[in-house]
């Protein structure tokens, strides 16, 4: 239990330390959640998207806290996202990203850290509230094999 209490104040932190820095680096933030396969869990987050830093190039990092299949996860993701010119509100995108995965173990094992890579590719949609859909796939074995986010940007 005070694994568990401690690890929400350390998510909590990150998610106000998320939004502080939103305001002062002029980036939109918001809320993201999905689930994920390999582990099987439920995932709750925030994430940040800056500027382009190229034309149509984003940095999007991310942290996710992630329940279930007897294991805590805490995901510090940093993505990088292509979008698609189209024409018409909605812009598909492809990218990449590198993650840091801190898990605990339910049961009282040992908590690990370790980093991995994986492939993203989205749908990025809405004007005046922006959200989108993204499907990653694991490239390595330290990150989920698959995971599926919906997030919405609004401050």
């Amino acid at each position: 239990m005070r694994s568990l209490v401690r690890t929400t104040l350390t998510f909590l932190a990150v998610f106000v330390s998320l939004v502080t820095l939103t305001t002062a680096a002029h980036a939109a933030g918001g809320l993201r959640g999905g689930l994920s396969s390999g582990p099987d869990q439920v995932l709750f987050g925030a994430q940040l998207e800056f500027s382009p830093i190229a034309k149509n190039l984003y940095i999007v990092p991310s942290v996710e806290a992630g329940f279930g299949d007897d294991l805590f996860t805490l995901h510090f993701n940093g993505d990088l996202q292509y979008r698609f010119s189209v024409d018409g509100g909605v812009r598909p995108y492809a990218g990449g990203g590198v993650s840091i995965v801190y898990a605990d173990p339910d049961g009282g094992g040992d908590s690990n850290t370790d980093i991995g890579v994986n492939a993203l590719g989205g749908i990025y949609f809405g004007k005046s509230t922006p959200m989108f859909v993204q499907l990653d796939l694991g490239l390595t074995d330290e990150v989920p094999d698959l995971k599926a986010v919906f997030g919405i940007n609004f401050f």
